[in-house]
This record gives C-alpha cells, sequence and structure tokens, in this order.
C-alpha cells in the first residue's frame, strides 16, 4: 500500500514557527467552526499535521484550552514546535503508524486535521484515523477544498509545491481536491450526531498546479455520538452552488 509522504523539507518550519500560532492567524472558516465548540481548559486536543503546535498556542490563548498533543511528519517543524511550545506533546511521524504505537486506543474531546488530510496520499485512511482518536461526544474539526463538480485526488494532476515564498519549486504535496457530495457522503459514514461547516469561494494557492479555477476553501465540525438514537444536525454555512451539489 501507498505510504503518505514523509516531507524533509524545512520550508514547514520556517512558516508555521511564526505563522498560525495566534488566532488572528487562523482563516475565517476555522475560527468561525472552532468558536462554536465551547473550548475551556479541560478539554483534550489532537492535532493532527500540527505543524511547529502553533494551532496550541492559540487555543491556549482564546479558550485557556492546556492539553494539546500534536502529530508532525517533518521532522524539522517537529523539532521547532517543541521548543515553541514546550508544554505541548509534539509526536513526529505519520498519524497511521502513530495510531498502532504510541497513541493507540486513545482518544480526545476534539481532532484537528488543518490542512493536512487533504495534503496526503491516504486521504480515506486519514479520515478515518482521525475519526477513530474522537471521543463520543467530541468533534473532529477539518478543512477541505470542496468543488461542485468532479474530485481529484491524483498527485499527477493536482499538487502544491511546499514553498512559502510562492515559487513553485522544491517538496510537492498532494493537492486533494473533493466532491461536496462525495464528502458528505463520506462524513454520514460516520453516523455522527451533528455536521456543521463554513466555507467560501477562492482560487487555488499559486504554488499549486491543478485543474481547478476556483474552489471552496471550508471548515468541518463533525461530532461522534454518544447514543444511537436521533437524526442527524446538520448546518452548513457554504456556498450556494456547494448546497446544491450536496442535496
Amino acid at each position: 500500500m501507498e505510504r503518505n509522504i514523509p516531507y524533509q523539507t524545512d520550508e514547514l518550519a520556517r512558516y508555521f514557527v511564526r505563522n498560525r500560532v495566534a488566532w488572528p492567524q487562523f482563516y475565517e472558516s476555522e475560527r468561525v467552526i472552532i468558536g462554536k465548540l465551547n473550548l475551556d481548559r479541560h478539554r483534550t486536543i489532537l492535532d493532527i499535521g500540527c505543524g511547529c503546535g502553533g494551532l496550541g498556542l492559540a487555543l491556549r490563548e482564546q479558550f485557556g484550552v492546556q492539553e494539546y498533543t500534536g502529530v508532525e511528519i517533518n521532522p524539522q517543524a517537529v523539532e521547532a514546535g517543541r521548543t515553541l511550545n514546550p508544554q505541548a506533546c509534539i509526536f513526529s511521524g505519520d498519524i497511521l503508524d502513530l495510531s498502532k504505537r504510541e497513541l493507540r486506543e486513545r482518544q480526545f474531546d476534539v481532532v484537528f486535521s488543518l490542512s493536512c488530510v487533504d495534503w496526503n496520499v491516504r486521504f480515506d485512511d486519514m479520515l478515518a484515523a482521525a475519526w477513530s482518536f474522537v471521543l463520543p461526544g467530541g468533534y473532529l474539526v477539518a478543512t477541505f477544498r470542496l468543488t461542485d463538480a468532479d474530485g481529484c485526488s491524483d498527485i499527477g494532476r493536482s499538487f502544491q509545491y511546499i514553498n512559502y515564498d510562492g515559487i513553485r519549486a522544491g517538496e510537492c504535496a498532494p493537492y486533494v481536491v473533493i466532491n461536496a457530495r462525495s464528502l458528505m457522503q463520506r462524513l454520514h459514514g460516520f453516523h455522527p450526531s451533528e455536521i456543521n461547516a463554513y466555507g467560501y469561494w477562492g482560487v487555488p494557492s499559486r504554488t499549486a498546479v491543478t485543474p481547478y479555477e476556483r474552489l471552496c476553501f471550508s471548515a468541518f465540525s463533525v461530532r461522534k455520538r454518544i447514543e444511537n438514537a436521533g437524526s442527524c444536525l446538520i448546518d452548513l454555512q457554504l456556498p450556494q452552488e456547494i448546497r446544491n451539489a450536496i442535496s
């Protein structure tokens, strides 16, 4: 089975040690969705693809969150993150490997995957793994690039250079774009009690090579059921074209 790419570039550490370390630096979609979670100092957090652990700093500043665990596949970012956020517990490696070892049988109140699941070759496995770490009654918060057309997970057709100077050079990551209806079907397959989303149209990154001219950049929160009874509550604050594709 194909493995996720173990990124070695120093671009991730260079960027994330200064960016996405404070609440205002996160995207509007992320702030809207996270703001609805009623986070406080008692909530446990797992951040998959944590970069330098900046989300942990932002959540502590904004909501008082104390227990933050991160997972990052890039070793330079891990090293920088342990210095930047010494109160965090940051694991180095692929979540699909760590789930069988260091994180086995652990669950968290909120599991984050911000710009991570859709930056990996094994998209579906990553999404399922992230969900497995959510406590009953807890949330998966993840970001996705949506389209009302056919999606694309072929790294040969849709990819992004990991370069924060805006240059198309260096290591490449999958730039996964998913059809909105297909994503909702995947999420419904988890049998959640709630699905909330917020998103808007935008243009692809200038370091991306992709067949799409515009994408819906969205953040979702998906709540795990405590009991089996009851229907799933859905609130999708997404562009009309995306909502039409889902219905």
